[in-house]
């Protein structure tokens, strides 16, 4: 066989399976809050990922850890952390833009990172401080780190998200929003 023949196969198998792996890229950490494959168990005595259910990815750039296999993202950056065994959807902690998805999930998009969609439940926690909703008494309302504090609804959560303007903090487990924050910008 020419050379000239040999390559330009090999070319094209290369391209083939550079372009299945991007094609499959997207289905590997469950960035859609989709149910994931149920992992398989490793907790052994001594192993150290047993109490906390292990992980399924390591942190995204600019993560750091938070305890029991969560993952927090540090200045928007994204993160990202597999389901853990016998979990259903994404820990971590997001910060970022909030977006609209749908009626019941909405997405935080870190600045440089990979957006992270999340269910709304009504345990949701919507804390704002004035875009988000606005204090009873018309006041700005922060904690320490310039996050919102006044409790708002799932309404005003949907219409902020509907903007694509608020930034928050998003904490999710199993791939549902605990707890929601507007970050405060005067």
């Amino acid at each position: 066989m020419p050379l000239a023949t040999a390559t330009l196969r090999r070319t094209r198998r290369l391209a083939v399976a550079s372009l299945l792996a991007a094609a499959a890229l997207p289905l590997t950490a469950c960035q859609g809050g989709g149910d994931p494959a149920p992992a398989a168990s490793s907790a052994a005595a001594g192993d150290p990922t047993a109490a906390d259910g292990g992980s399924g990815g390591a942190p995204g750039k600019g993560a750091t850890r938070t305890g029991a296999g969560q993952t927090s993202a540090a200045g928007g950056s994204g993160a990202r952390d597999g389901a853990s065994a016998g979990n259903k959807g994404v820990d971590g902690t997001w910060a970022g833009t909030l977006r609209w998805l749908s009626e019941d999930q909405l997405t935080v998009a870190p600045e440089g990172g990979t957006e992270q969609a999340f269910h709304l439940t009504d345990r949701t926690k919507a804390l704002g401080a004035a875009a988000l909703c606005e204090a009873p008494d018309g006041r700005v309302h922060t904690d320490g780190s310039g996050y919102g504090t006044t409790s708002c609804s799932l309404a005003d959560l949907r219409k902020a998200a509907r903007l694509g303007t608020v930034e928050v903090r998003v904490t999710v487990k199993h791939g549902t929003a605990t707890k929601i924050a507007e970050h405060y910008r005067p």
